[in-house]
């Protein structure tokens, strides 16, 4: 048995059809009929059954037991293969949504900067949510990332080390902009500017749309923090946010009544199957005494 004849199983699993599966991998059919056959002889069981009159393909119980235990070794495979390149290569992966980087990171930096190693830090900058895909994928090695409730992922250790509320951001022009307080409820008629998916805003933001029983207008949609403050100032549309860094003159936070509310919870995540080398944990110890 080898992983790429897992890799070929779990694509005929999900498409079912043998020559559709070797031309997704450059291959012969016979080189996906003898992968099954390896695998099923290894087992000794059958996995699929060719059904002659339809031309299709069904697991058998097995199959559909060998599929569940498949995807987790070529993910595992998968892992391995990306944590002991990064070893070769020296470095630290980590993911840095944009608020999170715009907050914490230039504290990181000074402090990686200092010791010489800031050019060993690799940064994937997504949202939180396609963070948290990425290190559960073991595409990254740590990340900062943020959510609105408990990570409940048992091979993830996490480690919180701030909360921030959510709250509304407007032009000064805005009449919101003298209010010392707004509920979601008011907001039925304003536009909004939005991150796009991937982030935790959004989560947030329609439990409090779900909450208070509306649809609300989404003027525009951006992955850019500044893009979204550049929008907000120039009176596009309102933002829901979770800044703690200085805002333009031009921008006025306005905090939100509700209660309850979801907080934006911050955390350092790493999979708890992750040896980290001598050079990456000098520098997570770095990057968690940075953040303290």
């Amino acid at each position: 048995m080898n992983i790429r004849d897992l890799e070929y199983f779990i694509k005929l699993a999900d498409i079912k059809n043998f020559s559709k599966v070797a031309d997704a991998f450059g291959v012969s059919q016979p080189t996906i009929t003898m992968a099954l056959q390896r695998l099923e002889k290894s087992f000794g069981t059958v996995l699929m059954i060719r059904h002659r009159a339809h031309g299709d393909l069904s697991l058998t119980d097995s199959g559909d037991q060998l599929l569940v235990h498949a995807k987790t070794m070529v993910q595992e495979y998968r892992i391995a293969q990306r944590e002991l390149t990064e070893r070769q290569q020296s470095r630290l992966s980590m993911g840095l949504p944009p608020i999170i980087e715009n907050t914490y990171f230039p504290l990181i930096a000074k402090r990686l900067k200092r010791v010489e190693l800031l050019d060993k830090l690799y940064t994937l900058e997504e949202g939180s949510m396609t963070t948290l895909q990425a290190i559960q994928a073991g595409n990254i090695d740590v990340a900062l990332l943020a959510t609105i409730q408990s990570i409940n992922d048992d091979k993830l250790v996490v480690e919180p080390f701030d909360q921030q509320p959510f709250a509304i951001y407007v032009s000064k022009k805005h009449p919101l902009a003298q209010r010392s307080g707004v509920r979601f409820s008011d907001l039925k008629g304003e536009a909004f500017v939005l991150f796009k998916r991937g982030f935790v805003h959004n989560q947030a933001f329609n439990q409090l749309a779900r909450q208070n029983h509306f649809r609300p207008k989404v003027a525009f949609r951006s992955n850019g923090i500044q893009s979204l403050l550049n929008l907000i100032k120039d009176g596009i549309g309102i933002g829901f946010l979770a800044i703690t860094t200085p805002l333009d003159e031009d921008v006025v936070r306005v905090p939100l009544l509700d209660e309850p509310q979801p907080q934006f919870t911050t955390s350092l995540v790493y999979r708890r199957s992750h040896v980290f080398n001598p050079l990456q944990q000098r520098m997570l110890s770095l990057i968690r005494a940075s953040l303290q």
